[in-house]
Parts: C-alpha cells; structure tokens; sequence
C-alpha cells in the first residue's frame, strides 16, 4: 500500500513568497481578526518551507 509523502513537493521558496503575499495582506487588512488569521496562515506557510528545507538535508551516515 502506497502512502502519501509527508513532505511538501513543492520548493521552499514557493511557500515562502506566499508567505510574503500573505503578511503583505494582512498588513493591509482593516480588521484585527482577518490581520491575526492571515498572519496565521502566512505561519503554517513559513513551517511548510521548513518543512521542505529539511526533507532537503542530507541525513548523517
């Protein structure tokens, strides 16, 4: 039985600009309950990209 990958399949930098993009929102954003669920969201992005970084890193023998 085949499972699916627990890691992200996408580059870091992928989900590091949409972070970016979404601080940027909530830095926009005129009330204070959509600034802390974007702000949120832009976390759960930036923990994908750590995520990614180190699935990347080569395991010590």
């Amino acid at each position: 039985m085949d499972y699916p990958s627990t890691t992200p399949p996408l580059p870091a930098e992928y989900y590091r600009r949409h972070a970016e993009r979404i601080r940027q929102l909530a830095s926009e954003a005129t009330t204070a309950a959509v600034k802390e669920h974007l702000r949120a969201v832009a976390l759960q992005y930036e923990r994908l990209a750590e995520r990614v970084d180190h699935s990347a890193q080569p395991t010590d023998p």
